[in-house]
């Protein structure tokens, strides 16, 4: 498989060991210099029948809002043409702006976590205060209870890379845990949710549309491969990004056991931390879907081409 590492699209949010690649992200191990496909990059072989609806309403989105100049462009046939060029790649300008900003909310939670300072950033405060609420409310010490932010993990025996957020120890009041009542689904008894003291592993969410309760089948079986990863990597500069000259032993630990993952979901006005069980089984459905991001990032179909008919002289021979 040929996979061009893209070096122009690296930017300061990548995480560490991540390499942008023309099949997406991948993970650099430092130990090995093996590339690993990430855990979201191999998800997304299942999530793709959802990126065209989501397209889609972008798209409406942005023409609703320029319809003047989409009646304009209906008069001439070159204007029109040049105006639906422009509205075919809104969607893509508007989720890179919704990746950044979640990628800058992360960098200051991170920092947060890390007890270290950051540049105030406007836009990213709601989103801020509402991860602050979270701490507030869960009475999480960052002192204390932080174990990693923002940790680089990797499975080599299967293998895959990935980040993992937070690792959180988090005390409740009893082994379950009630749904906040506006959140309570009709389709289903609100059972209570099952919250065990202890370690447990956080991937945060920001969405400026989404409420604070939107879960999706894939966060399920993101969690669940972070949580199955073998090693976490603690590396200096020096070998963030596959150098192997300066990683040891001592730049990598086992991934700890968890007794819950969960999603966080952060909101300009609101948070919502929603457990959900990442499993066994959670993790053979990841692992089911690794053979076939492999092979579709594998696959090259430049070549095949319409090809010539055979010639009547060829058909004569053999007839």
């Amino acid at each position: 498989m040929s996979i061009a590492i893209r070096e122009e699209e690296r930017d300061e949010y990548d995480p560490s060991h991540a390499v942008p690649t023309s099949k997406g992200r991948y993970y650099c191990d430092p130990a090995t210099s093996q590339m690993m496909i990430s855990v979201t990059n191999a998800i997304d072989q299942h999530m793709i029948e959802a990126l065209a609806p989501a397209a889609a309403r972008d798209t409406a989105i942005w023409l609703m809002d320029n319809l003047p100049d989409a009646i304009r462009a209906a008069a001439d046939p070159d204007d029109m043409e040049k105006f639906i060029k422009l509205a075919k790649s809104q969607y893509r300008v508007q989720w890179d702006k919704k990746a950044d900003l979640g990628s800058r909310v992360h960098a200051i939670a991170e920092a947060i976590n890390l007890r270290a300072p950051y540049i105030p950033d406007e836009e990213a405060a709601p989103f801020v205060d509402a991860y602050l609420q979270f701490l507030d409310d869960f009475g999480v010490d960052l002192h204390r209870d932080i174990k990693a932010a923002e940790c680089t993990v990797l499975n080599r025996t299967i293998p895959y890379g990935g980040t993992s957020d937070i690792w959180a120890n988090l005390r409740f009041d009893a082994s379950t845990s009630p749904i906040i009542p506006k959140f309570k689904p009709r389709a289903v008894p609100p059972d209570p949710i099952p919250t065990p003291s202890g370690l447990w592993l956080i991937d945060m969410k920001t969405s400026l549309t989404k409420p604070a309760s939107a879960i999706y089948e894939d966060y399920v079986m993101q969690l669940a491969a972070l949580r199955h990863s073998e090693v976490a990597l603690v590396c200096p500069q020096s070998c963030r990004y596959g150098e192997t000259e300066d990683h040891d032993d001592s730049h990598e630990f086992p991934v700890p056991e968890f007794v819950g993952t969960a999603i966080l979901n952060l909101r300009e006005t609101e948070y919502g931390f929603i457990p959900l069980p990442a499993d066994r089984d959670a993790f053979d459905a990841f692992c089911g879907l690794l053979p076939l991001a492999h092979y579709a990032h594998g696959l090259e179909l430049r070549g095949y081409k319409p090809i010539q008919p055979p010639s009547k002289t060829t058909r004569k021979d053999a007839a």
